[in-house]
């Protein structure tokens, strides 16, 4: 019997030993390397970083029109026909299967030198529209670092709700243990066992079903970090609140994408009138060559022609009447650009809105937590007091459940604050376009 009792007793042990080693084993994840994960693997963010470098490859002296276009060009023909010629002189010449190849090859140069100043207008657009995707890219990663710290603290904050559910059951054990020994001394009736083990039944309840939230909650983030969605993983266990915004700081609004963006897509309409103005301009175009041509015929006066050599030329244009359609390009694109900056201020009203909505809502949550944290700590220390009269007799079932029930609240608002307090600091942040600097 005691060598059964022992071997049961290393079995324990071991199992105990493979728990702790598995869990040791699962990855700490730190809402710092949540956030780095995910910029390195977010397909979002990947597409939005393609998007930027395609701006970026765009942005050339070659797209602007700046540099010269040089080409190379050949030609090659063969003949063969029957010929019949009739001079002047009275002469007669027929030519059977006459047979004539020419060739012809030509290395060419052109450079515009003046197009209205159209060339610099797109080469400024091209560095703006640079810009504007590396401020797209921006507000890409703004947006999947703010749902990374949603996702993170959510995990957290089911985390420590499954830690008070726990606690709260054994709460529930230790008054079910109570009320079975008061009904075997028969100093209690079998109503209070019966409530005792129905309320820790719906404490097992509550139990699994946060247990199923965090597993989703989980999966949430691992699909945000591009990874499988059953990768096991341990949450730091705190929230901690740090920004403190100066309300004079909150009324600077131009870090905010949105409006950035807008203000950049104003910029860019600006210099798209620059380009359709250049049309009102001369054009002057530089052209140089190199030809070589050797034409070879056996029916005709001239049986062998070659030619080669330089040569050089200057083009110059300019348009003076095409029915008004470039003055109608300018006008329009000049409306484009009113509506572009309607929009513009229209999003910075927008965002000066959401910015002071988040920062009241900061506030607000702040207020709630530290009523919430006083709140936790009072109803802690009635149960252990309500627990310890109800031991001895001196409080009564009700009074016993209710304060289980203020102590189960309490926690639930304090985490569920806590949380809401992070989300409206990350809300505020992302408004005020201090999320990633």
């Amino acid at each position: 019997m005691n060598t059964k009792h022992t071997l049961y007793k290393g079995m324990v042990l071991i199992l105990l030993l493979f728990v702790q080693v598995f869990a040791s084993a699962q990855e700490l994840l730190t809402v710092e390397n949540a956030i780095k994960t995910s910029l390195e693997k977010n397909y979002e963010v990947l597409i939005a970083k393609n998007e930027a470098e395609i701006t970026k490859k765009q942005n050339n002296i070659g797209n602007a029109g700046m540099s010269p276009q040089v080409s190379l060009n050949g030609a090659y023909n063969f003949s063969n026909v029957n010929s019949h010629q009739e001079f002047n002189t009275g002469a007669v010449q027929d030519r059977n299967g006459a047979q004539g190849n020419n060739l012809a090859a030509s290395v060419n140069v052109a450079w515009t030198v003046f197009d209205g100043m159209k060339m610099f207008a797109i080469k400024k657009r091209l560095d703006l529209t640079e810009d504007l995707g590396t401020l797209q890219l921006k507000q890409q990663m703004e947006q999947t670092v703010y749902d990374i710290i949603l996702a993170y603290y959510d995990v957290v904050r089911i985390n420590a709700l499954i830690t008070a559910s726990k606690q709260n059951l054994a709460a529930y054990e230790e008054r079910s243990r109570i009320a079975k020994l008061k009904l075997t001394i028969g100093s209690d009736s079998k109503v209070e066992q019966l409530l005792a083990q129905s309320d820790e039944n719906g404490a097992r309840s509550e139990l699994m079903q946060l247990e199923l939230q965090l597993l989703t909650a989980k999966a949430t983030l691992n699909n945000l970090l591009v990874r499988p969605v059953d990768t096991e993983f341990e949450a730091k266990d705190s929230i901690v609140i740090a920004y403190k915004p100066a309300p004079d700081e909150l009324k600077k609004t131009q870090s905010n994408s949105s409006f950035l963006i807008s203000k950049q897509n104003e910029l860019i309409a600006e210099q798209t009138i620059k380009e359709a103005r250049s049309a009102n301009l001369p054009f002057v175009q530089l052209n140089g060559a190199y030809n070589f041509t050797r034409n070879q015929s056996q029916a005709g006066i001239v049986f062998l022609n070659r030619q080669q050599g330089l040569n050089a030329g200057l083009t110059a244009s300019w348009l003076l009447f095409n029915g008004n359609k470039n003055k109608r390009l300018i006008e329009e694109r000049q409306i484009r650009l009113m509506s572009q900056k309607y929009n513009t201020s229209w999003v910075q009203q927008q965002v000066d809105g959401v910015v002071y909505i988040n920062y009241q809502s900061f506030l607000t949550n702040q207020r709630i937590l530290d009523l919430e944290t006083q709140n936790i700590k009072d109803s802690k220390d009635l149960l252990f007091v309500a627990m310890e009269r109800y031991k001895i007799g001196k409080s009564d079932l009700l009074t016993t459940i209710l304060t289980q029930q203020a102590v189960e609240d309490a926690q639930t608002r304090y985490i569920n604050a806590l949380y809401n307090t992070k989300k409206a600091e990350t809300e505020l942040l992302l408004s005020n376009g201090q999320l990633i600097k």
